[in-house]
């Protein structure tokens, strides 16, 4: 039963970056500093680079002279099994055509379990959701358009987080006990100690002031589902948070001595007075400090409606941008941005006088990865997010298929406050053309999700200056006398998430750049929706006792070769996976991921699309065949290259 064990012995790791047997050994040796027999469960917050073969390099959004095969090829191939059960969500440096097999969630190899896009699962008696890659606002609300073969473009935004998959999490009714993203949910950083996180990792608190650091859609997630914990990773720092929600304030608790002090709190309801109105919900704590407030007007997570047709109210933005608008937004925005530059010029000699100019982030530097195994990440004197850099501008297409050449790259807050500042004093006709629907930044709770404070933690990488890996018991945010679980746990799909895969099923467009994001319905709607399916869910598989996620790993890519170069740009073509293919019958929903074989050729034979910067694509891969001694289903194609077009680095 649970309570002999005294809770799920949980394992977290940061960044694994490719090295399991290493993090397996270490594990191995904290549990038994411990006294822990066992680990029931370890979760790992991406950067996982599940690489089966050197083709799946080519696929990896990492610069040639740091890819490493690593060894998860060995558990890959059946050569060395995880000792411990193993969970993990996808970062920004994957093997993006494996987690695309793998949407769905699915074992990349015996007893390691991606979580797909987006997922919740059960494990013994917790409950737990997970979301993979990072947040670039401008591909939000695109579909998953990226498709082997990848080009360069693809290839830095196919880990982008998209609306479709955060939605369905949005949809969750019921308590989870813990989140898990690859980067920080937006603004966590003040819910624990930011001024040593800025100390130790130069360029947060830019990045922080600008609304630059952190994930706007995992952020939307905690505050609907509030679990117990939440971890992270990607930034290559441990940092440890309380927050809390609905305005409660935070009171010291005993607390194990092994744990973050900062956890060492629980959450206290204010009590409102008779007299006066119940306070308004804090969206920082009262316990912790505000961020610094700058007098600028902010951006509205809200979609705003625009009146009159899309076409018309395009063409009323195109004629406004044509008259000098834009002229004018560029020379208000360069000069609150060198007003803001004086003021952080004049604070930063004070604070940071003793700080080598060396120390300072290179201008240039691109900020849609994080500084892989770089010297100043590993010296510890670099930021692993540098300081915001204004962006090139790129010819990004908006969530209604529009093309905007005034765009950025992940354009600083401050910059889109200011344009949108402008733009509010317009008539309503000149705002941007934005999708139907309501905003997934959608601020309801559900009554039954009633926890008030999450404890979360992010962890370094390997190698690096801080800890990667913790280790903690924990236990369900909500039990009963009925519920009793017994060790060893197991995987278990879980019935609203089924649910919900089964109403969305139909929006999601995989592989078509003009496709548009089927527009929100609301959760009313969503909600009558799921409570059919449940009750399909239940009649057909609860009853049935088909909830267990089956052990059906089966190999679709070949093993690792080590004549094929690591640093070849040959793509191997699309596999299915047998995995998919069983979860999308189990639960009645279509394979989009099964192409025919026919047109899988055809892609492959053309080629990436053109990249946006126009130098072509990564590689085009090609048909391929079966190679000497390797076995599988047949190595990847030897197709011409292209080059590898302009770099994200």
């Amino acid at each position: 039963m649970l309570s002999e064990v005294d809770g799920v012995r949980v394992a977290v790791v940061g960044c694994a970056h490719g090295g399991f047997e290493e993090i397996y050994s270490l594990l191995k040796a904290e549990a038994e500093a411990k006294g822990w027999e066992t680990i029931d469960l370890v979760i790992i917050g991406g950067d996982f680079q599940a690489l089966r073969n050197a083709n799946d390099a080519a696929c990896i959004s990492v610069p040639a002279k740091w890819k490493s095969m690593g060894d998860f090829h060995n558990f890959y191939s059946g050569q060395s099994v995880a000792p411990y059960l193993t969970i993990f969500c996808g970062g920004n440096h994957e093997a993006s055509n494996y987690m695309f097999e793998l949407y769905y969630g699915g074992w990349a190899a015996p007893n390691i379990y991606y979580l797909g896009a987006a997922n919740v699962v059960r494990f013994g008696p917790l409950r737990i959701s997970a979301m993979s890659g990072i947040w670039k606002g401008y591909d939000f609300r695109k579909p998953h358009f990226e498709r082997l073969p990848y080009n360069s473009d693809d290839l830095h935004s196919v880990y982008h987080v998209r609306e479709l998959d955060i939605r369905k999490l949005m949809q969750i009714r019921n308590p989870v006990d813990i989140g898990l993203s690859h980067d920080w949910p937006r603004g966590i950083e003040y819910s624990g100690d930011h001024r040593e996180l800025f100390r130790k990792k130069r360029g947060f608190k830019e990045d922080s002031e600008h609304g630059h650091l952190g994930n706007v859609a995992a952020r939307d997630v905690l505050d609907r589902l509030r679990p117990a914990y939440w971890f992270s990773a990607h930034l290559h720092v441990k940092f440890a948070a309380a927050l809390a929600h609905d305005g409660a304030t935070l009171a010291k608790i005993a607390f194990p001595a092994d744990q973050p002090a900062v956890w060492a709190v629980e959450a206290r309801t204010p009590i409102p007075s008779p007299k006066a109105p119940a306070p308004a919900p804090a969206t920082t704590p009262a316990s912790q400090p505000a961020p610094k407030e700058y007098n600028i007007p902010m951006v509205s997570n809200v979609v705003r409606q625009a009146s009159g047709t899309a076409e018309s109210n395009l063409n009323a933005w195109n004629n406004f941008a044509s008259g000098g608008a834009l002229a004018f937004e560029r020379q208000e925005r360069e000069a609150m941005l060198q007003r803001m530059a004086n003021k952080s010029k004049s604070e930063s000699k004070q604070e940071d006088s003793v700080k080598a100019k060396g120390d300072q982030p290179a201008p240039g530097i691109n900020q849609d990865e994080i500084d892989l195994d770089s010297g100043n990440e590993s010296s510890g004197t670099g930021s692993g997010n540098p300081s915001p850099v204004k962006a090139p501008k790129l010819s990004i297409p908006s969530s209604d298929g529009v093309w905007d050449s005034e765009v950025t790259a992940e354009e600083p807050l401050v910059d889109r406050a200011l344009t949108e500042g402008i733009r509010d004093k317009l008539p309503a006709s000149f705002a941007r053309p934005q999708s139907s629907g309501q905003s997934v930044r959608n601020k309801t709770v559900p009554t039954a999700i009633t926890n008030k404070l999450t404890r979360f933690l992010a962890l370094d990488k390997p190698h690096n200056r801080d800890p990667f890996m913790h280790l903690m018991k924990i236990t369900p945010i909500q039990s009963t006398a009925a519920d009793v679980f017994s060790a060893p746990f197991c995987l278990e799909y879980d019935k609203e998430w089924l649910a919900i895969t089964r109403v969305f099923a139909d929006e999601l467009t995989l592989g078509d750049a003009t496709a548009k994001v089927p527009a929100d319905k609301g959760e009313e709607y969503y909600k009558a929706r799921i409570l059919e399916e449940e009750a399909w869910v239940e009649e057909n598989l609860v009853k049935t006792w088909n909830m267990l996620i089956p052990h059906n790993f089966q190999p679709s890519a070949p093993n690792f070769d080590p004549e094929v170069s690591l640093t070849t740009t040959d793509q191997p073509p699309e596999y299915t996976n047998s995995q998919t293919t069983e979860f999308c019958k189990l639960i009645g929903i279509p394979n989009k991921f099964d192409l025919p074989e026919s047109e899988r050729t055809a892609r492959m034979d053309a080629g990436p699309r053109p990249s946006r910067a126009g130098n072509g694509g990564h590689g085009r891969g090609g048909r391929g065949g079966p190679r000497r001694g390797r076995g599988g289903r047949g190595g990847a194609g030897r197709g011409v290259g292209r080059g590898a077009g302009r770099g994200h680095w």
